[in-house]
């Protein structure tokens, strides 16, 4: 028998069928022969982009199937890799594959279907195992954004960008309302065509140069298509920030971007080493030498220890990603045009009631070496900046 693919990482649950897996977790596939009693019998494997023109990654991988001829393959790893070497949340891309063994060449076939990699993970046992058919445009409206907030927050005049995975172009239409303490609505603020780029995309919920009405207390996402899909509508909290905000980005588990402005008081630590760092031999007498060594400045890095509060359990676990996420970052601007690449060091604990009772949480951020972020910071609102930020235009793909 050829070799065929027996399995494909193509889930269909509740009605939704579904090719995006969670790269860092699992991307399986099945393959299937009964030439593996041949000598020197190998499967080879080409990833191959979307419309089957070009190698994706360059590298043709081998494999031997088990002694009944199966193999069970995994490449989230390899395609983790490739989204992280160029700088991506998302991949479509189609498997090559080919048997050889001592007296018979490769002769590739290509996967009828194509798959989507996304950069997120799901953990052993999550409905769908590594497959996000739950966040995935449906009939029911019940799958969710990528997000893992219950009550996601929001800045008048900040950034703010929801995340969206979209394997297929249908269509879809972002609508975005102003709404009451009640969830009433105040007003419509606008409803146009996402793009038409498949994957995930990160879309800009508001121009920052617009302020959100004072009487506003919620603001309302909701996606859906012509043929009668949609997504759970996603409710922002309006939240006001403080006189000395640090405004943070991060990648969620789900391969999106999302915003936090921490906005109780920032402790501040900067460690620095001391001592010598390099010297010079004495060229004086030793009646008259006044400096016998050059002291030269170390580096010095500063931390900060960021707070805030009135969290559920929920929220609690989604804003405890930042402490995992592989991307996070202070934004210097209100757009988000500059920001500074940090570190989320895990040394703060956090605890949580299991009555669902209102939750703090601490982070502490590391900056780049000699980087001080209180005079890179400039949250200032002003016109120059307004063209830096487009509704409606995916920030990452």
């Amino acid at each position: 028998m050829a070799l065929t693919i027996t399995s494909e990482p193509i889930r269909t649950i509740d009605g939704v069928t579904s090719n995006a897996n969670a790269s860092r977790s699992q991307i399986p596939f099945i393959l299937t022969t009964t030439e593996q009693g041949n000598d020197n019998f190998k499967i080879e494997i080409i990833i191959r982009n979307a419309d089957n023109t070009a190698n994706l990654i360059p590298t043709t991988f081998k494999y031997s199937p088990k002694s009944d001829g199966t193999l069970f393959l995994d490449v989230g790893q390899i395609l983790t890799e490739y989204l992280e070497k160029n700088g991506l949340v998302s991949v479509e891309f189609r498997l090559r594959y080919a048997q050889s063994f001592t007296g018979s060449l490769p002769n590739f076939v290509s996967s009828v279907n194509s798959y989507f990699a996304i950069y997120a993970q799901k953990q052993i046992y999550s409905s769908g195992g590594a497959n996000l058919y739950n966040h995935i445009l449906s009939t029911t409206g019940l799958n969710t954004a990528l997000t893992k907030w219950s009550e996601p927050r929001i800045y008048s005049n900040f950034k703010r960008t929801i995340g969206i995975l979209y394997p297929t172009s249908e269509g879809a239409i972002l609508t975005i309302k102003y709404l009451d303490i009640n969830k009433g609505v105040i007003s419509q603020l606008s409803s146009a065509a996402i793009p038409t780029t498949t994957g995930v995309q990160n879309l800009d919920l508001q121009n920052y140069t617009t302020a959100i009405p004072t009487n506003c207390h919620w603001i309302s996402a909701a996606f859906t298509t012509p043929s009668g899909k949609s997504l759970d509508t996603v409710y922002y909290k309006v939240t006001k920030d403080c006189s000395n905000p640090i405004f943070v980005e991060y990648l969620n588990s789900l391969g999106a971007y999302e915003q936090y402005i921490f906005d109780i008081k920032q402790e501040v630590q900067v460690s620095s080493s001391t001592g010598i760092a390099s010297s010079r031999a004495i060229n004086e007498d030793y009646a008259s030498a006044k400096v016998t060594n050059i002291r030269v400045a170390n580096d010095w890095v500063q931390q900060i220890i960021c707070q805030t509060d009135q969290l559920s359990n929920n929220d609690l676990l989604a804003i405890n990603e930042i402490k995992r996420s592989t991307s996070v970052r202070v934004l210097l601007t209100r757009d988000g045009s500059k920001f500074v690449q940090v570190v989320a060091t895990n040394n703060l604990s956090d605890i949580y009631s299991t009555d669902n009772a209102n939750n703090g949480y601490s982070l502490q951020l590391q900056m780049p070496n000699n980087f001080n972020v209180f005079e890179a910071i400039n949250y200032e609102l002003t016109p120059s900046q307004a063209h830096l930020n487009v509704a409606f235009t995916a920030a990452y793909n």
